[in-house]
């Protein structure tokens, strides 16, 4: 059975992408905004369509943003690879995920990933409040064998 180098058998339609279809895809999802010269995406698709991605933005080497959009099943490899990027390639201590306090679904989403409620900025959403939902790289669960990575530990470039 064929790969396509991130642990997916091919035969399944299921590939680990990156790029800028991929950032301009969250972006519209999440009602935000891409730029390719400051922002990193990964996205997974399935039989040619994308599924779901992240948009990684505004990396100051010990924390980075995250924005998430899902419309279809994860893989363990594509999850195992949303949090190698910021932990292991940038080398960050600290994911910050933003989500809309009206967006019911996404707050399930960032906490069944372990992601923890932060801080709360009134009143600086259109759906309300602005929670920043936080992943500390020691409390990730994404790493090791079963996830497609294994965890490493990198420094990020300066």
């Amino acid at each position: 059975m064929g790969g396509d180098g991130c642990g997916l058998p091919a035969r399944l339609g299921w590939h680990i992408v990156s790029g800028d279809a991929v950032g301009e895809w969250v972006a519209e999802r999440v009602d935000g905004h891409y730029s390719k010269k400051i922002a990193a995406a990964i996205g997974l698709e399935r039989d040619g369509n994308i599924i779901a991605g992240v948009i990684y933005e505004n990396w100051n080497k010990r924390s980075i943003v995250s924005h998430i959009a899902v419309e279809g099943r994860l893989t363990r490899d594509f999850i195992g690879a949303i949090f190698d990027y910021p932990f292991n390639t940038c080398g960050v201590n600290k994911i910050i995920c933003p989500v809309g306090s009206g967006n019911i679904k996404s707050q399930r989403l960032a906490t069944s990933m372990g992601y923890l409620e932060e801080a709360r900025i009134k009143d600086a959403h259109p759906d309300g409040d602005l929670i920043l939902y936080t992943l500390k790289r020691s409390n990730c669960r994404f790493f090791g064998e079963k996830y497609g990575k294994k965890l490493t530990v990198a420094a990020a470039s300066t």
